[in-house]
């Protein structure tokens, strides 16, 4: 295979890892296919793929329908090609917290901590050890050729919940009672032969980082971090999210930036309460004051010479329509300049499809792929500079099959501009900025996986946003509703009429797209409906209040 201009010579990062979550669209069969052969194209070693309820059979009773399951004869094709094009196939597998998906299957109540959330199994439960067990031996077995396990273990928030965890976390901390079922885990994972990664998270949450080193040598930690976006950083998440002191502070002139972190705290929640070699660790700017970025991966690194770390390509708390391209390009290349530094072996790529079983679908992972070629370029090359970013985008356009060039603005420009707030006044600056990307997009020829979905979410975010406009409108409107010019009224229900039918319009040309390229059509409505169904039905509501 023909590979990306940007792969040549030796790697910076030895393990370049996509992960790919199917919690939320199945993939097709074809298109899962071809995300494979692109991502080896553009150096990418090992995808991380998240299975939920896709893998072809889990060790209970009662199965997920076939229709959301992938067969084994698909899932080996895919691993296979993988294989033959130089991508390590890594399964994940959640084996304590994020196991909502088990409570859509009859008789599985019984498994988790708290039966009324349905989020994490309860450690101490027979039958939920038993399920784990089982499913991480055909997991191992079924990837024969997999050197690594992810067994998941982050946001275990529910520890202690029941009585029994409860006295159990009451006889000794709530970590060491988290490492009791997590060890054991990767235990079952050793035994097979290979090496546990787990999400690190809850030794940041529970801010017992020196338990770190009493970890295995041969388990893998990963810490996650998705908002920092430069050298420097307002906050930090240990113990929780602990903003700077020097972030409330009034600097009297404008500060632009894309993602602003400025709030109040109590005393002892900021950054400057930390321990004093949690901060050495961490480090200040001496130009600024600030804390220098992704302070988990440095403080990781001094505990762990085995450890990997996450950025995020396409977080699931992302915009509605589309995913950040700001941060998307941002947080991966920011964690690369600081992993290579630290000379960490492994980094991963994450793109959410949802937060758990039960959020919104995000929306099409084939917007995202703008963001997952900086990624594999910086972290192949190590190039992570401005001049490095603007030079690579004309090989990323190529890539991903769109112009460099619209007009007088580039691609770069385009994305920058969908990710940003629009400088107008509200709703209505909104809408103005999207229909003027728009017509910038349509003077290019935009075609292709990447190119039609940029489109069909730009159309549909404006579509989303004149609904929220009307619903302003409407509010301006109530207090005097009796005396409102009939002529506006009217006008306005008209829009509201138009909207809808360009939003019928436009969810067939987007069902048609999305079912070839991103997902399957339950997916599909599961996103589409929770864009547009809450805000036309306030819209509609918000109408007819008026006329009252």
């Amino acid at each position: 295979m023909k590979k990306a201009e940007w792969v040549y010579g030796k790697p910076v990062i030895e393990n370049r890892i996509v992960h790919i979550d199917l919690k939320g669209p199945k993939i097709p069969f074809e298109s899962f296919i071809n995300l494979i052969r692109l991502l080896a194209r553009w150096g990418i070693n090992a995808v991380l793929v998240e299975y939920e309820h896709r893998f072809p059979y889990l060790p209970l009773k009662n199965q997920f329908p076939a229709s959301e399951r992938y067969t084994k004869k698909q899932l080996k094709t895919l691993i296979q090609i993988a294989s033959d094009n130089g991508i390590q196939w890594i399964p994940l597998i959640q084996t304590f917290g994020h196991l909502e998906y088990l409570s859509r299957i009859k008789g599985t109540q019984v498994l988790f901590e708290n039966p009324e959330y349905p989020q994490q199994i309860c450690p101490l439960k027979k039958q939920a050890r038993k399920y784990i067990e089982d499913l991480l031996e055909i997991i191992c077995e079924f990837h024969g050729a997999s050197r690594y396990i992810h067994t998941g273990q982050d946001e275990t928030h529910q520890l202690g919940f029941c009585p029994e965890c409860k006295k159990a976390v009451e006889e000794k901390e709530k970590i060491e009672f988290y490492l009791e079922h997590a060890r054991w885990v990767w235990n079952i994972v050793k035994r097979n032969g290979r090496t546990p990664l787990f999400w690190a998270d809850m030794f940041f949450t529970e801010n017992r980082l020196e338990l770190l080193k009493e970890i295995d040598e041969n388990v893998i930690p990963v810490v996650w971090e998705y908002g920092d976006i430069e050298k420097i950083s307002q906050q930090v998440l240990i113990g929780e999210v602990r903003p700077t002191i020097l972030a409330a502070k009034n600097p009297f002139r404008a500060k632009a930036t894309c993602l602003p972190v400025s709030q109040i705290e109590k005393d002892g929640n900021f950054f400057e309460d930390l321990d004093k070699k949690i901060k050495r660790i961490v480090e200040i700017d001496k130009k600024t004051g600030y804390p220098e970025s992704f302070s988990q991966t440095r403080i990781i690194s001094k505990y762990r010479k085995n450890c990997w770390t996450a950025c995020a390509t396409y977080n699931c708390s992302d915009m509605l329509f589309s995913p950040s391209f700001i941060r998307g390009v941002l947080n991966p290349l920011s964690m690369i300049d600081v992993v290579k530094g630290l000379k960490i072996k492994g980094i991963i790529a994450t793109n959410w499809a949802r937060a758990h079983s039960y959020a919104p679908v995000s929306p099409p992972w084939t917007v995202a792929l703008y963001n997952i070629a900086h990624f594999a370029a910086a972290s192949y090359s190590g190039k992570t500079q401005p001049s490095d970013i603007k030079e690579i985008s004309k090989i990323v356009c190529c890539e991903i099959g769109m112009p460099v060039n619209f007009g007088r603005f580039s691609l770069d420009d385009i994305v920058w501009v969908i990710s940003s707030n629009a400088s107008g006044p509200g709703f209505a600056g909104r809408i103005k900025n999207l229909q003027n990307t728009l017509l910038v997009l349509k003077q290019g020829k935009v075609e292709g996986i990447f190119g039609e979905g940029l489109v069909i979410s730009v159309e549909a975010e404006l579509l989303w946003t004149k609904l929220l406009f009307l619903q302003e409108e409407a509010r301006w409107w109530n207090p005097m509703k009796k005396e409102i010019p009939r002529i506006i009224f009217i006008e306005m229900k008209k829009r509201f009429n138009q909207i809808c039918r360009e939003i019928n319009s436009l969810e067939k040309r987007a069902a048609a797209y999305y079912i070839r390229y991103v997902g399957d059509r339950k997916s599909f409505k599961t996103w589409w409906n929770g864009l547009f169904g809450l805000d036309i039905y306030t819209a509609k509501k918000a109408l007819e209040l008026l006329s009252n």
